[in-house]
């Protein structure tokens, strides 16, 4: 079953859609095919949902990084990755060049993987499902040596 109840409860997360009137529905799945389906606002990212709704999606750079002076602004992990319905790639934002380059790395990326902490959600993304993958944080990376 998706963690309602996760390692991020009782945290508080500031939202890009703090002024955002406009909701819609997003549905989170995992591996085992369990549903959830919650509220979001628009402008809000996948992850940023989650968070608010204690889903528990595993991000241990929120998708803000490291100190952008150290190492540049925006993700710096894979963490939170997810999977969207192509139909829906074209309604979210366009992945940026740090997130690709991030998601090369994987081994299990195709062209519907994003970072969940970089998807910004839309009002066509009104009843998106969002797929969760089962993590083992040691498997996913690419043999670069």
């Amino acid at each position: 079953m998706i963690s309602r109840i996760g390692r991020f409860a009782g945290r508080t997360f500031k939202s890009r859609a703090a002024f955002s009137t406009k909701t819609i529905k997003v549905t989170y799945v995992n591996v085992d095919g369990d549903r959830v389906t919650v509220d979001a606002d628009v402008g809000q990212t996948i992850l940023e949902v989650a968070r608010k709704h204690n889903i528990d999606i595993y991000g241990p750079c929120e998708g803000i990084g490291q100190d952008p002076n150290d190492y540049g602004e925006g993700p710096c992990c894979t963490e939170c990755r997810c999977f969207l319905p192509l139909e829906y790639l074209d309604k979210v934002n366009p992945i940026n060049e740090e997130e690709a380059e991030l998601l090369t790395n994987m081994k299990d990326s195709t062209k519907n993987t994003r970072l969940s902490c970089q998807v910004m959600l839309s009002e066509e993304c009104d009843g998106i499902t969002v797929a969760i993958p089962e993590w083992d944080k040691e498997s996913w990376w690419v043999d670069l040596k």
